[in-house]
């Protein structure tokens, strides 16, 4: 048999009702061969069919099937990192579709680059409906969409690799680096965004080196009821709320009113007067943009209460 080369993570909340057949028949098709790489699919808390649907493909690709009740993508992933067997991990969705290519590529790339211990590949949306409106064109594709479209490949800065395409050497995380659980989706509430950001930029500070490998593809599927202006703004919310978390250092410092920093309020201030100017008026960069910054600066309030307490900012 040969050498274990990948394992492929991903953690599935209701995913039968969503993508979850598509993500599973596109890693059918890799061209890696089964014996040099292994699934292991968590199937979180789901109330459908995932578990049964993740079952019927045990014949078709080398899956370990887990369950855990407790919601939280994060536990769930952390709970298949205890079981990893490959040289590298990967870390994906259920809503995505992997180029044939994918984990081949990812294999090639990390053997070409041996001093590099954390890699990103392409995140390209796939759109249910093709967006129209022009808002599409202004507002940051990466953490409202997990888009990473970059084609060249080469060394690139740690934050910028996230989302369903994340690689990293199982070495660098060992039996102890693991997800912070108080980070990411949880189902029916706000949540922090940026799990799979803050573990690889905990893997940076310890000295580890990023690459991208454009040649590795996924496409991210993203539903027309998330391509709205409404939608999106929101989304900036759970951006702010997770920032905190993420950079704590950037929180600014002094006089707190109810744990929120002065500065703080003063900028909330500004960016909730200028959208409730704007907000009567017709769609515009500039109306998009202040609506989207009172939802961030909202989440970023709530998320330096949660995550950066007066007593840590002392």
């Amino acid at each position: 048999m040969a050498n274990l080369l990948v394992s492929v993570l991903f953690s599935s909340y209701n995913g039968a009702s969503r993508r979850l057949r598509h993500t599973l028949d596109s890693l059918v098709r890799q061209e890696l061969p089964h014996d040099q790489w292994e699934l292991i699919a968590v199937d979180n808390n789901s109330n459908d069919d995932t578990f049964d649907l993740l079952k019927s493909y045990s014949d078709k690709l080398p899956i370990t099937i887990l369950q855990q009740h407790k919601p939280g993508k994060s536990g769930a992933l952390n709970m298949a990192l205890d079981l990893v067997k490959g040289d590298l991990i990967v870390f994906t969705d259920d809503d995505v579709r992997a180029e044939p290519n994918w984990l081949k590529a990812i294999v090639d790339c990390a053997a070409a680059h041996p001093s590099y211990g954390v890699f990103g590949g392409r995140i390209v949306p796939e759109w249910e409906k093709e967006p129209k409106d022009q808002f599409i064109q202004w507002i940051p594709m990466g953490p409202t969409f997990a888009i990473v479209d970059e084609t060249q490949s080469g060394p690139c800065d740690p934050t910028k690799v996230w989302g369903p395409n994340t690689i990293v050497r199982r070495e660098l995380l060992g039996t102890s680096v693991r997800y912070r659980e108080d980070i990411g989706p949880l189902p029916g509430k706000i949540f922090a965004m940026g799990e799979d950001a803050e573990i690889i930029i905990r893997l940076a500070a310890n000295g580890a080196k990023s690459y991208r490998c454009a040649e590795a593809v996924v496409h991210h599927w993203i539903p027309a009821s998330s391509v709205t202006e409404d939608w999106v703004q929101k989304r900036g919310e759970r951006l702010g709320y997770g920032m905190p978390a993420l950079f704590p250092d950037e929180v600014p410092g002094g006089v707190r009113l109810s744990g929120v920093p002065l500065p703080t309020w003063i900028e909330s201030a500004q960016w909730a007067f200028r959208a409730a100017v704007l907000y009567l008026l017709p769609q515009s960069k500039k109306r998009f943009w202040a609506i989207w910054k009172y939802y961030y600066m909202r989440g970023y309030r709530a998320g330096i209460r949660r995550y950066v307490p007066e007593t840590m900012a002392q």
